[in-house]
């Protein structure tokens, strides 16, 4: 395989975003229940709000999350990209070697 430069820079923003356990429940959790704020998202994984919109930052930056504003509000949904992923996880965690 061959990869170019700006593959391999976004290969490393893809994974620096899931190489975190509360990124990957906050994916999982964005999955399961679409359009949530970071306030509800901070609540449901059991992480300080601060923490949360961080972590939100870096799945979005890696094009795994997207913000919708409704009203005064901000909510977060999983992108086609995010789904990929989790159900690549899905097949890597069911793989019989």
């Amino acid at each position: 395989m061959n990869f170019s430069e700006k593959q391999i820079k976004l290969l490393e923003i893809y994974f620096k975003a899931l190489a975190n356990k509360k990124r990957i429940k906050i994916l999982i959790l964005i999955e399961k229940i679409p359009a949530l704020n970071v306030e509800k998202i901070a609540d449901k994984v059991k992480i300080q709000y601060q923490t949360a919109a961080s972590h939100i930052q870096k799945l979005e930056k890696a094009g795994f999350i997207y913000k919708k504003y409704s009203n005064m509000e901000v909510l977060h949904t999983i992108t086609p990209r995010g789904k990929k992923v989790l159900n690549f996880f899905e097949k890597l965690l069911n793989e019989k070697n």
